[in-house]
C-alpha cells in the first residue's frame, strides 16, 4: 500500500469512526432491586441460607457499537445469609426441650460492577441485554449478627432469646471481595428514557474468611434481579 493510498484508508476510518460517535451517546442512570445471596460454605458442620436484601446503583453506559457497550455500576448491595439450627435434648426421662435457633448475618458492601454488555434488538425498540464481567465489593460497615433463641417444652414456647452482635475486621467477613456476574434481561425506550430490567447470578471467586480460618473457605453467592432507568446525557 502506497502513501496516497495509506492517507485515503486512514481518512476512511476516521470517518466511519466519526460518524458512529456522532450517534452513539454515553448515558447515566440508576437502578435498583433486591439480592437472593448466601455465603457458599465448604464446611459440611454449617450452611448458610438465602437472604433478601436491598441493592442500589448508580450507571454509567459507555457505547462502543450500536449492540455493544460497557457499563460500570457503582453502588450499595447487602448480602449475607440465614442459619437455622434445631436440637432436641430431654431435660428429664419423657420431657424433651427443643431449641431453634434462627439468625441473619447481615454484610453492607460498595460494589462496583463492570459489565460488558450485548444488547441485540428483537423488534425495532425491544432490546435483550446480555451482560458479563468482574465485580468488586468492599464491605463499608461492620459484620452483623442477629440471633433469636427459642425454647419449647413438650411442643410449647417456654423462653425467647435476642441477640445483637457486631463482629470487629479481625473476627469477621473480610472486606474486600472480587468475583463475576452473569446477567440477561431486556430494556425498551420511553421518550428519551431507556427503561430495564435485568437478572443476574454472582460468583464470588475471593474466600471472605481466609485471615481467620484456614480449614475453612466461604464465598459471596447468590442471584439478584433490578430495575432501572437511563438517559443519554452527552455524545463521546
Amino acid at each position: 500500500m502506497n502513501r496516497r493510498n495509506l492517507r485515503v484508508f486512514v481518512c476512511a476510518i476516521a470517518c466511519a469512526l466519526a460518524g458512529r460517535d456522532a450517534e452513539a451517546q454515553i448515558s447515566l442512570g440508576v437502578k435498583g432491586g433486591v439480592n437472593f445471596s448466601d455465603l457458599a460454605i465448604k464446611n459440611d458442620e454449617l450452611s448458610l441460607n438465602t437472604r433478601i436484601a436491598p441493592n442500589l446503583g448508580v450507571i454509567f453506559n459507555y457505547p462502543v457499537t450500536p449492540t455493544f457497550s460497557i457499563q460500570a455500576e457503582p453502588g450499595f448491595s447487602s448480602r449475607g445469609g440465614k442459619i437455622k439450627e434445631e436440637t432436641v435434648t430431654d431435660l428429664a426421662p419423657g420431657v424433651p426441650v427443643q431449641v431453634v435457633t434462627r439468625s441473619v448475618m447481615k454484610l453492607s458492601y460498595f460494589e462496583l460492577p463492570v459489565m460488558a454488555q450485548y444488547r441485540p434488538y428483537l423488534t425495532e425498540k425491544l432490546q435483550a441485554i446480555i451482560s458479563v464481567g468482574p465485580e468488586v465489593r468492599l464491605r463499608v460497615a461492620p459484620q452483623k449478627l442477629k440471633g433469636k433463641s427459642e425454647f419449647y417444652l413438650n411442643g410449647e414456647l417456654a423462653e425467647s432469646h435476642t441477640q445483637h452482635e457486631s463482629a470487629s475486621d479481625d473476627e469477621g467477613v473480610g472486606k474486600f471481595d472480587v468475583g463475576l456476574a452473569f446477567g440477561a434481561g431486556a430494556a425498551y425506550p420511553v421518550g428519551r428514557f431507556t427503561v430495564f430490567a435485568e437478572a443476574r447470578y454472582h460468583l464470588g471467586l475471593y474466600n471472605v474468611v481466609s485471615h481467620i480460618d484456614t480449614n475453612t473457605k466461604a464465598f459471596n453467592r447468590g442471584a439478584s434481579v433490578a430495575l432501572g432507568v437511563t438517559v443519554p446525557i452527552l455524545n463521546k
